[in-house]
């Protein structure tokens, strides 16, 4: 697309799906319907692009229907993974995640509270009682933007292989003797329970915006590093609004003082969708990290063990390689605003963009929520393993 054209992704009416801005140079976007969007949507198809939802409303509607059908259908414990689950759902299972495995799994009720008052909850996965702070972690959050379901069930999926193998599996049982993994499940909870309420599209929190009609602010621009830079927008109606200042949302300020309170932490994953992407630092600026080496290492290794159980290919590259981004978790999670007191470490911090690659994009149907899990096994138990025995240093 032309560069007048690519300045229509600030308009409101332009919803930005996924894309990349590095070699391959592609886009997805939401048009709404209207005269503005319709001349540009001529334009593009001048320019070659093509149609892959005629009708996003219809397919979303065509989505809601089976996924009501897919829920009456499922038996509770043995199909639980068969489809998506609310909010009050999700937070039950964990609960009894929790009381099944007691040896291994601890349940955090709250590491505080969203703007609506919903908790945040963790969960601890560890040999012989979790939450011994003498050990390193390995951070996991998930569902930072509300539409992206395959976030939070794939966060699920994780939690429970690792749970129910420690002592079956030599693999996970080493690891989780070292090593403890913290998963936060919501860090976005009211976007959340809003897309099955209201929206099934919606991205952000449900910020009130003080002097604008617009809602919500992208909490995946509002964490402390390069805060307010280019890559995210001061126009509360855009889907990658800043808020008003860094961590200025609880949900964010609540996942960044739980990330520094488990110190140390080794490595961290901000579990997103879609597009098969392993994103790792920086999203800012083109300079190399200092551990680039390392950091490229993590990610091609953890693209080799996705792509060997299903074939499915999950690109690894620098995260500005897709686009530009500031204030983003992935960038904070490698900052040294995360890591002063780190004691010593330095996180590996991902953006991992599960499925798909664009064929139902947020819609991802419900059969798909087990093959992507099965896929993300062997890269987090590399990920976590890899970290463990070599640790990234300040």
């Amino acid at each position: 697309a032309s560069p007048a054209m690519l300045s229509e992704l600030g308009n409101p009416l332009v919803d930005v799906w996924s894309g990349n801005f590095g070699e391959e140079k592609w886009i997805d976007l939401r048009l709404m319907e209207t005269p503005t969007t319709h001349s540009l949507k001529d334009a593009l198809l001048e320019q070659g692009c093509h149609v892959l939802l005629d009708d996003v409303e219809q397919t979303v509607l065509e989505f809601e229907h089976r996924l009501s059908q897919d829920n009456q259908s499922v038996d509770a414990a043995d199909s639980w993974h068969e489809t998506y689950h609310t909010y009050e759902e999700i937070v039950g299972w964990y609960q009894s995640l929790a009381t099944l495995y007691g040896a291994s799994v601890r349940f955090v009720p709250s590491i505080g509270q969203s703007l609506e008052g919903r908790a945040q909850p963790a969960v601890h996965i560890a040999a012989h009682g979790a939450g011994n702070q003498s050990r390193k972690h390995i951070y996991f959050q998930c569902q930072i933007h509300a539409r992206e379901w395959i976030s939070g069930a794939t966060c699920m999926y994780i939690s429970e292989y690792l749970a129910k193998n420690y002592g079956v599996d030599k693999q996970v049982t080493d690891l989780l003797e070292e090593v403890e993994i913290i998963v936060v499940p919501f860090t976005n909870p009211d976007g959340y329970v809003y897309t099955w309420t209201t929206d099934r599209l919606w991205r952000k929190n449900r910020r009130v915006n003080s002097g604008s009609t617009c809602r919500g602010v992208d909490l995946n621009r509002n964490y402390n590093s390069h805060w307010g830079e280019s890559g995210s927008s001061s126009n509360p109606c855009s889907d990658t609004f800043h808020g008003t200042s860094a961590e200025s949302e609880p949900e964010v300020h609540n996942t960044a003082s739980y990330f520094r309170r488990n110190a140390p932490v080794l490595g961290a994953i901000d579990w997103h969708s879609y597009s098969q992407l392993i994103l790792r630092p920086w999203g800012w600026t083109t300079v190399d990290p200092k551990d680039e080496a390392r950091l490229k290492e993590l990610g091609d290794t953890m693209s080799s063990k996705i792509y060997q159980v299903h074939g499915e290919t999950y690109i690894s590259q620098k995260a500005l390689q897709l686009y530009q981004t500031s204030g983003t978790a992935r960038d904070w999670f490698y900052s040294e605003d995360a890591n002063k007191e780190n004691l010593g470490y330095r996180a590996a911090g991902y953006t991992v963009e599960l499925r798909d690659t664009g064929r139902y994009g947020f819609l991802l149907p419900p059969n798909q929520i087990i093959p992507t899990g099965d896929e993300i096994i062997p890269a987090v138990m590399y990920f976590a393993t890899a970290l463990n025995e070599q640790p990234i240093f300040l």
